[in-house]
């Protein structure tokens, strides 16, 4: 697990984990840099109301100290979300992301599974019955990139994007996630504000800046494709 800033992005990922309030101590005195701890309660509204009926809101709980995350998400602005949470590094699963995006999402995650592994029948197998007309390409595209795909440690990505003067990083699937194939790019700088908007609000195919990869994750590899686009 690791610390991460909170974003609409974090807390969507939280609510496909099951989580749905976030909560620190009463007695944190800096909140801008509070530290939430995501919770699961089975009605939120009950909760809150229990709460405060045992007299739990009126100290040593009160706002902004509880923090349901359906409130954060359609009341407060991506910018004005403040503190740090704890998520787990992992993956999301099939499932999870063909629920989500459908069978777009389905499609990327079997690539991603094929190129890291080396098992390739299930990707071939779906291509075959999704999108037969492309589906040739569609492998031979996905084994090309396997076939450079590197695996870096933190610092080496750090010295590649820095060499590099990578200025925008691309997920194949979240870009938060453990596993997720990034590709660099060198972007106008002009054009950045505009291309990357908020990516961390996307679920697959994020436009992010190379810092938001560097210091929301702490993965044990990363998995890059080497080509920089210019």
């Amino acid at each position: 697990m690791k610390f991460v800033k909170v974003t609409h992005g974090i807390l969507r990922k939280l609510q496909a984990q099951g989580y749905n309030v976030l909560i620190a101590p009463a007695d944190c005195e800096d909140t801008e840099n509070v530290t939430w701890k995501a919770i699961s309660v089975p009605n939120v509204m009950d909760w809150l109301v229990a709460l405060d009926c045992e007299g739990w809101t009126n100290i040593p709980f009160h706002e902004p100290y509880i923090l349901p995350i359906d409130e954060a998400l359609d009341n407060i602005e991506n910018d004005a979300l403040y503190g740090s949470v704890f998520i787990e590094n992992d993956m999301k699963t099939l499932q999870e992301y063909r629920n989500e995006v459908g069978e777009y999402g389905r499609k990327l995650y079997l690539r991603n599974e094929a190129i890291r592994t080396g098992k390739w029948d299930m990707y071939e197998a779906f291509l075959n019955v999704e999108f037969p007309d492309v589906a040739s390409d569609e492998l031979q595209a996905a084994r090309d990139l396997a076939g450079r795909v590197k695996k870096m440690f933190k610092e080496e990505l750090r010295e590649w994007i820095t060499k590099n003067r990578v200025n925008m990083v691309t997920s194949d699937l979240y870009v938060l996630d453990e596993g997720t194939i990034l590709r660099g790019s060198v972007v106008p700088v002009g054009d950045l504000p505009v291309i990357l908007g908020d990516g961390l609000e996307d679920i697959i195919e994020c436009n992010v800046s190379p810092m938001e990869v560097l210091n929301l994750t702490d993965h044990e590899v990363y998995w890059v494709d080497p080509i920089v686009k210019g």
